[in-house]
């Protein structure tokens, strides 16, 4: 029952991080307008600042991810009316359980750059 309670637990704010953390990651979505926008260089910086920050650090959400997350990847278009605990949990166990090769090589850009315009729609700032 412990997986169950963990699928739960995706939609209460308690497993947010706080506010100035999300506004940092979110930050992170206009890199996608930079003309000398370099994939791997981007991802290894978000990478950093999710580690750094213990964005979702302490909040395994892997069975929301294998089960809905997933859908994700495969529409990214999905992300324009995600909740924010979806968004933070989708980034959080994206970039706190994969090293940046392998995230370049399964996701595309499109779909980190929809989960983080999305986010910004929940900036303070």
């Amino acid at each position: 029952m412990h997986t169950l309670h963990n699928i739960h637990t995706i939609h209460t704010l308690a497993i947010l991080p706080q506010q100035q953390v999300i506004d940092s990651v979110a930050l992170f979505s206009h890199e996608f307008n930079n003309r000398n926008f370099d994939y791997i260089r981007f991802l290894t910086q978000l990478k950093q600042a999710v580690v750094e920050s213990q964005f979702m650090a302490d909040h395994d959400n892997s069975m929301w991810m294998q089960r809905c997350g997933c859908d994700f990847f495969t529409n990214p278009k999905l992300f324009v009316n995600a909740p924010l605990t979806y968004l933070c949990a989708f980034l959080g166990e994206l970039f706190n359980n994969y090293e940046v090769k392998e995230i370049q090589e399964k996701v595309d850009a499109s779909v980190i750059e929809q989960a983080l315009l999305r986010l910004n729609a929940f900036k303070l700032h």
